[in-house]
């Protein structure tokens, strides 16, 4: 190959000349032996078709030819040589994959036929498939050695990357498919044809673009946050201004396992969209994904155009332990300006949640003793959330995301007073059981020793004032008491004992 290099375009120019002299007529009984062709192959550091012959078997060569076939498949002369010169390398015609020929010319002037001596390299084209998001590539057969290939190798390589053998095929195919290339790059390729000789021709190297349609400039899942029980919902925000308008919301509960459709829109014309899930979101925790979907005409599936950041359903539980209430959740992940913190909210007895403390992004657990919470009458039943706060995003907005609600269940603890005094301006003028947390389920009646009903309750924080049923008080006496109640924790208890009503 060291000789291939030596005659370039300098040598080519210089021999032109030759071409303008004129030699007499030749005739058939005349016509030197033809040089035979071996090879034509492009070389891939100019770009050169070199093409090279050996010698004509006749002695009395004077200059060798070269031709390349034209436009109109035609030959035209386009370099003539000395008849020590075996090679010639034809610059600036390496992708135009040009047949040519070489004769020999003696020193009368009669010129050799081409007969089948054209050789012409390998052609190739290579076209992306969106569809199946892989690399088609086709070529023409080498001209020249028919009967004589063994096979082809086809290199392939990421444009910028050192080639590789991608696969060896038999002369009799001219196809191959690479198939699961990088989406939104390029690849180069050439063919090399094998001689059965062991000689070798290069194609000259075709380039592809695999290239998807445009993506959103931005899509991002805003918030995903509990609604209730049983539903959660996720936001998402995307560009629609291109040409890709569809997107396919997907999630999964454990970041080890394969994500499974929820739902796919088409063509949206809102760049804000609202999905709602339904799932027990007390139990599991379901991370997302927003992905952006093309389905181009030909396509029988959409193509995965882009992928938003992640979000995922906060859960919430709690752990009641010697009267500390512990709270941990799953960390929200994430938003797309970063996530500030969480808030903690407790239920308050009206039923509106209420902060009670904020921690710093990195925080999934909190804790609290019971004992703050007591206030006589709170039900056994602690209501808490957590909201995810987002950082403002460009537009100056803070996203939120809540949490399911936990619910520590405590067990109740009662304390019934034996006395009381009726109309009275201290505070024993009413009986009812001193408790620490109300019960879920819960009746108190109270009768005399003849077993007439005095009063009667299911509300924890109601007492008897020491009236019949309402109307005027009742004599000093002994009465009978009776409580029945299920706290929180499942808990049934009964209790049954003697108050006396004094009056001062």
């Amino acid at each position: 190959m060291a000789g291939i290099k030596t005659y370039l375009g300098t040598i080519c120019a210089t021999l032109l000349l030759v071409v303008m002299v004129m030699f007499p007529v030749r005739t058939q009984a005349q016509l030197p032996d033809i040089p035979d062709l071996i090879r034509v192959t492009v070389d891939h550091s100019d770009n050169g078709v070199l093409i090279q012959w050996n010698p004509s078997s006749d002695t009395d060569i004077r200059l060798y030819h070269l031709y390349k076939m034209n436009a109109h498949n035609s030959f035209e002369k386009i370099f003539s040589f000395s008849s020590n010169t075996f090679e010639c390398k034809h610059m600036t015609s390496g992708l135009k994959n040009l047949a040519y020929a070489v004769t020999a010319e003696d020193s009368t002037g009669n010129e050799s036929v081409f007969g089948q001596n054209v050789h012409r390299a390998v052609h190739l084209s290579v076209e992306f498939d969106l569809c199946t998001q892989s690399n088609n590539l086709q070529w023409t057969s080498y001209e020249g050695w028919e009967g004589e290939i063994s096979g082809y190798r086809v290199f392939g390589a990421v444009s910028g990357g050192a080639f590789q053998l991608l696969k060896f095929v038999q002369a009799s195919t001219t196809s191959y498919t690479h198939a699961s290339v990088g989406v939104n790059n390029s690849y180069n390729y050439y063919i090399e044809t094998v001689q059965t000789s062991g000689i070798v021709s290069l194609s000259a190297i075709d380039t592809v673009a695999t290239l998807l349609p445009e993506a959103p400039t931005y899509l991002i899942i805003d918030h995903v946050t509990v609604v209730n029980q049983s539903t959660v919902e996720l936001q998402y925000t995307a560009d629609i201004a291109g040409p890709v308008t569809s997107f396919r919301v997907l999630r999964r509960s454990n970041p080890d396992t394969p994500f499974t459709e929820v739902e796919t829109r088409w063509n949206v014309s809102e760049s804000t969209q609202v999905v709602q899930d339904q799932f027990p979101t007390g139990s599991i925790s379901y991370q997302y994904m927003v992905q952006s979907l093309f389905l181009p005409a030909s396509c029988t599936t959409p193509l995965v155009v882009s992928e938003s950041n992640r979000g995922n359903s906060i859960l919430l539980v709690n752990e009641l332990h010697d009267q500390m209430v512990t709270l941990s959740w799953t960390p929200y992940e994430t938003y797309e300006p970063g996530l500030a913190g969480y808030i903690i909210q407790r239920r308050s007895n009206g039923g509106d949640f209420f902060d009670i403390e904020t921690m710093g992004p990195l925080a999934t657990q909190w804790q609290e003793t019971i004992q703050s919470v007591i206030n006589g009458y709170q039900p056994g039943e602690v209501q808490y959330r957590v909201i995810a706060l987002g950082n403002p995003n460009e537009a100056g907005t803070e996203e939120n995301s809540f949490s399911n609600i936990t619910a520590a269940a405590i067990e109740t603890h009662m304390q019934v007073p034996s006395a009381f005094t009726p109309g009275s301006n201290n505070m024993n003028f009413e009986f009812k059981p001193q408790m620490d947390f109300a019960p879920r389920e819960y009746v108190m009646m109270v009768m005399d020793r003849g077993g007439r009903k005095m009063f009667e309750t299911t509300d924890p924080g109601e007492g008897w004032d020491g009236r019949f049923q309402g109307g005027e008080f009742v004599n000093e006496a002994v009465y009978v008491y009776y409580i029945q109640y299920t706290d929180y924790t499942g808990l049934f208890k009964t209790f049954t004992g003697n108050v006396t009503v004094l009056y001062p």
